[in-house]
């Protein structure tokens, strides 16, 4: 499924939730360019660019949990909940769009 697709809906999370409700370790996906992730991103997040004509195999091979917890963000919280709709429907049901990378660094999300 490309990022034009229509993926189903996934849900979301307010930064304010995502920082009070994250468990320690659980996977943090930044989903903005790699240029954007450069200009700063969440502490311990990995970057997979959600416009790469591979996303889903870059996702499949990072062998996220199905059933717990994936959080995704880019700028607005648009691209985040895409890539969330994908990985939703290839079966990792804890996807959950946390919105854009300034909104949660002011709910008190660390920076790198």
């Amino acid at each position: 499924m490309s990022f034009f697709s229509r993926p189903p809906a996934a849900p979301v999370l307010a930064p304010s939730d995502f920082v009070a409700q994250r468990a320690p370790g659980s996977p943090v996906l930044d989903v903005r360019t790699p240029e954007e992730f450069a200009e700063g991103h969440l502490a311990g997040a990995v970057n997979v660019d959600v416009f790469a004509p591979d996303f889903a195999q870059q996702v499949q091979a990072m062998e996220l949990p199905t059933e717990e917890p994936v959080y995704l963000y880019c700028r607005s919280g648009q691209r985040s909940g895409s890539a969330a709709g994908i990985l939703q429907s290839m079966g990792l049901t804890g996807a959950v769009n946390v919105g854009g990378f300034d909104a949660l660094v002011r709910a008190g999300a660390e920076p790198a």
